[in-house]
This record gives structure tokens, C-alpha cells and sequence, in this order.
């Protein structure tokens, strides 16, 4: 026997120990057999490039309202209008004072120029009227002498300096003047009319100078008509109304109608009519008469019946104050500076007894004849009481605006001066109107 011993069988590999599942968790194949590290959700979604996305935007965004604060700093200037006298010193101590520099309007007294006058030396002559100017009215200041008192609607241009007298029209928007406004609040609808020329925009007889005649027969025979707008039918009128709340209009060029219907460019300033109409409430019991005048002439029928005839021409009544439908006769006058005209006096009408409450209808019809300056006033005067003294009533002596709304007055008359003694407010005898056709 062999002392070899005999040979062992081979020892197979030892197993590798199991790996640490918590080992293999952040791994996964690539599909070529190799392992790499599994990528988080964050990572995948590419947060690290939008992150620093967003650290560039919000820096840029602080660039940029860096530069803009710091333009704005620099582009800031100071009022143009105003002037300082330099710092320290004076009333305002260490401040410096500041002046509002305002262009001032010129007087309108001292621009226009006062007509002369024709006046008849006949004891029976009603009239007088003025020379016709020997330079055109557009010579005039245009805002100073325009159609009232402009609120400057719209990027319209006014007429005028300063506030803004004189016409102003805006872009469609509401255009106000002292002849009326084109929409808004109640009131009088006036109506323009150029007796020099058809509608057709072709001459009539009223058109040359000696047409004169034939205007003043145009005018009366629409007053024999009982008013009818049809008598005009056949002249020129403006293509828009305007509503008045008040007639009571200063001296100015007698282009100021034309301009304020916007029809200057087709009507020379001589020769026209405007017809204001409304129903009316009226306001309290106690007895009133009209008060005015106009230049060249105005008249008011009230209820049908002429109620005040005044003015250089007497289209109805006549001089003597004899007004038929009332029965009266009137003579009583107001005092007024009427410059650069020279009718210096407003001429009262008949007293009227209306109930408060009843509506009645009123027209107005103002009127210029050979052109020049052109002014008319309306007011009224109230009774004390309803009590006649010696047969007639007697007046407080002061007057009241005519007024039909309670609408704030344009600018220009609200202080209307000229010696004349006057209420423009006219609280609680305001004439509201009401719809057309109701009448008592």
C-alpha cells in the first residue's frame, strides 16, 4: 500500500456574499450592460438650468428698474408757468415765491368801436338805427367780441384768450354759447335765420344795403302770421338748434349769431332772425312783466299776446308802450350801460296775472338789421303783491333773469354789471319747461 494519501476533490468557489439591496437601489442598467447612478426627478426635469434661469431674469429685471427710476429723476422738470424770485428772505421766508404768470384778456370796451348813430328828428319816428360800420365786424377781436363765453369742450379751438371767451367748438361734443346750447339741459329752442339769401343760399331782396326795408316787411309780416315758422320757410336757416336757457346776451360784434349756429362761413352778420319757443311752468302767483331790450330790436309774446316791444326798431307795439292785448299802456324804464351802444335804458311790458303751475306758451324773437354791435336782455320784474295800488300793480324795483332752467349760467353774465340792478340766480321764479303742446 502506498503511504500517499489519497487525492481530495476540488474545493468549488466560495459564493460572494449578497450585495446591500440599499447598495443597488440608485442604480440602473444603461441597456449595455453597465450600471450608473438613477437621476432624482429634479434632475430630470432640468432644475439647476431653471434655477439659474430665473437668477438672470431677476437680476436684469433690477437693471432695468434702476434705469428707469434714474431717468425719471432727470426728465422731471419744473412748472413752466411759474418763475421764482430766488430763496430765502421776503413774506415766505426760505422758500422761494412763486408767481403764476396769466395772459390777461384786453377790455372788450376798449376794442370795439362805437358806431354812430342815425336818428330821426320826427316826433313820430319809432325807430333809430346804427351806421353801418365802415370796417368789417371781423376786424374785431374774435374771442373778445365772439359768441359768448366758451367751456372749452373737446380738443375744439376757442376764440379768445385768457378763460377762454369767444366761441369754442369741440370735436362732436357739446357746444355752449350765450345763444344756446346744441343738446342737454331744457330750455328755449332756438332757430337761425338768414333773410339775405335763400335756402338754396341764393340772394334775396333783403340782401344788398338797401334790402333793409325788405327785411323789416319779412319780419312783420311773420308777426302777422301769429309767429308761423313757414314765412321763413323760404330763407336760409341753420342747419342745428341750439337750447337757451336765458336771452340775455352783452354788446358784441353782430357776428357772434352766425358763429355761435356754426354757419359764419355762409352768413354775413346783418339781416338775421332768431326764433326761441318753449311751453313753460309757471312758477309763482304773483303778477310779473317782461323787462328788456334788444339791439336792433326783440319782442315776447306770451300766451299768444305781445308782452315787450323793445328796442332801436318797434316791430308790434311801437314807442308809445301801448300794448292792445294786455290793455295797457307802459312807459316804466331801467336804467343800463348799453356801451358802445347809446339806448342806454331797458323798457318794461304789461303786468301779467298767469296762476302758478299753468303752462303756457312763449316765443322770443331777436333780430340785427344793417350789422355792427348787437346786444339783447331779457329779465323780469315782480310784483309786491297781488294787490293794485291806485289801479295798477306795483314792482319790487330790482329785476330778475329770465331764466327756463336752473343750469349754471356761462361765465360772462354771471355778474353782468353795467349799472344794472339784477338777480341772475332768480331763485323760485324759474319758467321749467315742459313738453311741447301742453298749455292750459
Amino acid at each position: 500500500m502506498s503511504d500517499t494519501p489519497p487525492a481530495l476533490p476540488p474545493e468549488e468557489p466560495a459564493a460572494p456574499p449578497p450585495l446591500d439591496e440599499t447598495l443597488v437601489e440608485g442604480v440602473e442598467d444603461d441597456g449595455l450592460g453597465q450600471k450608473r447612478a438613477k437621476r432624482t426627478f429634479w434632475q430630470k426635469f432640468g432644475g439647476e438650468g431653471f434655477m439659474a434661469s430665473v437668477a438672470i431674469h431677476v437680476l436684469l429685471i433690477l437693471i432695468a428698474a434702476f434705469l428707469i427710476i434714474s431717468v425719471s429723476k432727470e426728465s422731471a422738470k419744473k412748472d413752466p408757468n411759474s418763475f421764482t424770485t430766488g430763496s430765502g428772505g421776503g413774506a415766505a421766508g426760505d422758500r422761494a415765491k412763486q408767481f403764476k404768470t396769466r395772459l390777461q384778456p384786453k377790455n372788450p370796451k376798449t376794442t370795439a368801436k362805437t358806431p354812430t348813430r342815425i336818428t330821426s328828428k320826427s316826433t313820430t319816428a319809432t325807430i333809430s338805427l346804427p351806421d353801418v360800420p365802415t370796417v368789417a365786424v371781423s376786424s374785431m377781436n374774435a374771442g373778445l367780441m365772439g359768441g359768448g363765453s366758451s367751456k372749452g369742450f373737446g380738443g375744439g379751438s376757442g376764440g379768445g384768450i385768457g378763460s377762454g371767451m369767444g366761441v369754442g367748438r369741440g370735436n362732436g361734443k357739446n357746444f355752449v354759447s350765450l345763444f344756446g346750447a346744441k343738446m342737454g339741459a331744457a330750455g328755449m329752442v332756438g332757430t337761425f335765420y338768414d333773410l339775405k339769401q335763400t335756402s338754396n343760399k341764393a340772394p334775396t331782396e333783403c340782401a344788398p344795403q338797401s334790402g333793409i326795408g325788405a327785411y323789416r316787411e319779412a319780419v312783420k309780416e311773420f308777426f302777422q302770421s301769429g309767429w308761423s315758422p313757414g314765412k321763413f320757410q323760404k330763407y336760409y336757416r341753420a342747419p342745428e338748434a341750439l337750447i337757451a336757457g336765458q336771452v340775455f346776451i352783452p354788446s358784441r360784434g353782430a357776428d357772434a349769431a352766425p358763429k355761435a349756429y356754426g354757419v359764419e362761413k355762409e352768413v354775413k352778420p346783418s339781416r338775421w332772425v332768431v326764433h326761441y319757443k318753449a311751453t313753460v311752468e309757471v312758477p309763482q302767483s304773483l303778477p310779473f312783466r317782461f323787462v328788456g331790450s334788444g339791439d336792433d330790436w326783440m319782442v315776447v309774446r306770451w300766451d299768444r299776446k305781445i308782452a315787450l316791444d323793445d328796442g332801436y326798431e318797434h316791430m308790434v307795439v311801437g314807442a308809445d308802450g301801448n300794448y292792445k292785448d294786455f290793455k295797457q299802456v307802459v312807459t316804466k324804464e331801467f336804467a343800463i350801460d348799453r356801451k358802445p351802444g347809446h339806448l342806454n335804458r331797458l323798457k318794461a311790458g304789461p303786468w301779467i296775472n298767469s296762476p302758478k303751475g299753468t303752462k303756457i306758451p312763449i316765443e322770443i324773437a331777436i333780430g340785427e338789421t344793417p350789422g355792427g354791435v348787437f346786444d339783447v336782455y331779457l329779465a323780469i320784474e315782480v310784483a309786491r303783491s297781488g294787490s293794485r295800488v291806485n289801479g295798477n300793480f306795483e314792482g319790487e324795483g330790482t329785476l330778475k333773469l329770465f331764466r327756463t332752467n336752473a343750469e349754471q349760467l356761462p361765465e360772462e353774465i354771471q355778474k353782468p354789471g353795467r349799472g344794472l340792478n339784477i338777480d341772475m340766480e332768480a331763485e323760485g321764479w324759474i319758467f321749467k319747461t315742459v313738453p311741447t303742446g301742453v298749455t292750459r
